[in-house]
C-alpha cells in the first residue's frame, strides 16, 4: 500500500521540520519534496523501490512525487524537512518530472554547519533564512547526483495523475475523464486509485482546489461563495465542509488569521 501525504502536498510556502529517533515511515508519496539528514546512526531508505542505507552526515531528497520509506536502524536519530517549491522557484521548472538517479549525497563541511545552526537547530526559521539553506541544499545536491525522467508505471501514472488534476482541477472533473486522457478502463482506474492513493478521486482534486482557495483567501477579498466556484468547488457547503475538515477552521477564520 503507497499513502499519498496530502498535508504534504500543499504549496503556498507550507514547510514543516521534526527530529526523529526510532520512527517509521511506511511508503508513501506527496507533491512537496522532502530532505532527510542522518544525525546519527543509520536509516535504511527505499525511493522508488530502489534501497539506500544513510549513514551519520548523509543528506537525502525526495523529489516531487518520489515514492519512499523510512526505517531507521536502533540508535538512530535522523531530522526531515518537508517544503513546498515556491522556496525554491528559481529551479523549480528544472525538478519537473524528475527524479534523482542516486539518494545519499553530503554537502560540504561549512554548508553542513550552516544547515544544522540555521535548521536543524532552529525550529522557526524566516523565510529568508529557509530559502537560503534550500538553496544551498540544492546546489550540493545538484552537483553531485543527476536528474533523471521518471520512468516507472507507477511513477508516470502517480505523476499525470497530479499534474492532471492540478492543471484541471478548477473544472468538474471525474475519475472517467482521468481513466479516459490515461486511456485506462474506468473500474482498472477506480481500483488503482484507491489502493495507490488511499483516499477518494473526489478529496485528491478538492487538496488542489484548497490550496486554490487558500490563495485567494489570502490575496483577494473576494465573498467565500465566489472563492469556492473559482477553485472548482461544485457547492459553497462543500467547500466548507472539506475546508473545515482539511484546515480545522472556516475560511473566514483562515482569511483572517492569514492577515494578522
Amino acid at each position: 500500500m503507497i499513502f499519498h501525504q496530502s498535508h504534504n502536498s500543499l504549496s503556498n510556502y507550507n514547510y514543516n521540520a521534526f527530529v526523529y529517533t526510532d520512527t517509521v515511515w511506511d511508503y508513501h508519496f506527496h507533491r512537496n519534496p522532502e530532505l532527510i539528514y542522518v544525525i546519527r546512526g543509520a536509516v535504511n531508505c527505499t525511493v522508488n523501490n530502489r534501497p539506500y542505507r544513510l549513514t551519520a552526515g548523509q543528506f537525502g531528497l525526495c523529489l516531487s512525487y518520489d515514492m519512499h520509506s523510512y526505517h531507521p536502524e536502533p540508535d538512530t536519530e535522523y531530522w526531515v524537512l518537508v517544503f513546498s517549491e515556491d522556496y525554491v522557484r528559481f529551479i523549480s521548472k528544472q525538478l519537473a518530472g524528475k527524479t534523482g538517479a542516486s539518494f545519499p549525497f553530503r554537502c560540504r563541511q561549512a554548508v553542513e554547519q550552516f544547515i544544522s545552526h540555521q535548521l536543524i537547530r532552529n525550529p522557526a526559521p524566516s523565510t529568508l533564512t529557509l530559502k537560503s539553506c534550500l538553496y544551498a541544499i540544492m546546489e550540493e545536491f545538484l552537483s553531485q547526483i543527476a536528474l533523471i525522467d521518471k520512468s516507472t508505471k507507477e511513477t508516470r501514472i502517480v505523476s499525470f495523475v497530479s499534474d492532471y488534476v492540478q492543471q484541471h482541477h478548477t473544472q468538474r472533473l471525474t475519475l472517467s475523464d482521468l481513466a479516459t486522457e490515461l486511456g485506462y478502463d474506468y473500474n482498472y482506474m477506480s481500483r488503482y486509485f484507491h489502493s495507490t492513493f488511499n483516499m477518494t478521486f473526489s478529496d485528491f482534486v478538492n487538496i488542489y482546489r484548497l490550496e486554490t482557495a487558500t490563495k485567494l483567501l489570502e490575496d483577494t477579498d473576494d465573498s467565500v461563495t465566489a472563492i469556492a466556484f473559482k477553485s472548482g468547488f461544485q457547492s459553497v457547503r462543500a467547500f466548507n465542509n472539506f475546508f473545515k475538515k482539511t484546515t480545522q477552521q472556516s475560511p473566514s477564520q483562515y482569511r483572517k488569521a492569514s492577515r494578522r
